[in-house]
């Protein structure tokens, strides 16, 4: 073979595989800069009304799946299409049929990850309350069935177990192979974070992330990775250096894993709640549930807020 037609194959082996790699689409939540925490999409998806928590994007960041709770009902999953700048009146999710919540889509759009109160056939919940892990995965004709995610990710909580061993309702993943989830197996201590590999059919066996907290009884809970990687995210109730009540905190990646807790920062933390850390596809935007702390365990309605990411400082935390 000639080397000029080597060459060539060369070239476009080469153009080909630069355009199968994965693109992170870019769009615009805002045509104004958001310096400062913001009502998402207010009185669409973020309402005084109701509340809202927890979002996810489509692989091409213009559909949002978010859960509601409106006063007085379970909570259940929405969603909303971003058109020419502005988001469509949400509607009912198909899937959504009992309590769900804490949607989650992989990055190549292909699995769609929810937490839901649903019994899973032929196991009944005998505890107090318990949340599983759904999956559904994208066809021709839009989500498939769910089916629950298998054990040890799904724990169904036996007689007498109490809330939160055993309750697991949110499933992330930055690159479509490894997973991350945060539950509180049965027989340990606190809400810790564990990791697992899916090769689209089978997941192995989780691990636990440790090193998080010097002590095991403060949570890792709700658990993200930023899609550069170098980030970890999470809310934490009443752990060190936050502001009190729930607070984000944030991890780094290092040479031997993740680095320990730290505050995300008073532009995020404050003195009411603040939960369920989440990132537009491209990472220009983060956003957070907040809800108003009334006193003695009370608290108002949540809200969903964002800000570009590049305000949070991220780096300087570490420095």
């Amino acid at each position: 073979m000639k080397k000029t037609n080597i060459l060539f194959i060369i070239i476009i082996f080469g153009f080909l595989s630069c355009n199968n790699e994965q693109k992170k689409p870019v769009v615009k939540y805002s045509s104004e800069i958001v310096s400062n925490p913001t009502p998402f999409a207010k009185g669409i998806i973020s309402t005084e009304n109701n509340s809202e928590f927890e979002l996810t994007f489509s692989a091409d960041g213009l559909k949002t799946y978010f859960s509601r709770r409106a006063p007085e009902e379970k909570q259940m999953i929405y969603e909303s299409d971003f058109n020419n700048g502005k988001w469509s009146t949400p509607k009912l999710a198909e899937f959504s049929t009992d309590r769900d919540e804490t949607a989650m889509i992989t990055p190549n759009g292909k699995f769609l990850f929810f937490g839901s109160e649903r019994e899973i056939p032929n196991k009944p919940n005998k505890g107090n309350f318990d949340m599983n892990i759904w999956m559904m995965e994208k066809t021709d004709k839009g989500w498939s069935k769910p089916k629950p995610l298998p054990e040890p990710i799904n724990a169904v909580q036996i007689e007498k177990e109490q809330w939160p061993s055993s309750n697991n309702n949110f499933f992330c993943s930055n690159d479509n192979e490894t997973f991350y989830f945060t539950t509180m197996m049965r027989g340990t201590k606190s809400i810790k974070l564990y990791e697992t590999k899916f090769d689209g059919k089978v997941f192995s066996e989780p691990r636990e992330i440790e090193g998080i907290w010097d002590d095991e009884k403060f949570w890792v809970y709700s658990a993200v990775i930023s899609p550069d990687g170098k980030y970890l995210l999470f809310n934490s109730y009443d752990a060190p250096g936050g502001k009190g009540g729930e607070d984000i905190f944030v991890c780094k990646k290092t040479e031997n894993g993740w680095s320990k807790a730290k505050p995300i920062g008073q532009l995020i933390n404050s003195k009411n709640e603040e939960s369920s850390p989440r990132f537009s596809r491209d990472g220009k935007y983060f956003f957070f549930s907040q809800s108003e702390n009334l006193g003695n365990y009370e608290y108002g309605e949540w809200s969903i807020f964002f800000v570009e990411t590049e305000y949070l400082n991220l780096e300087k935390i570490f420095e």
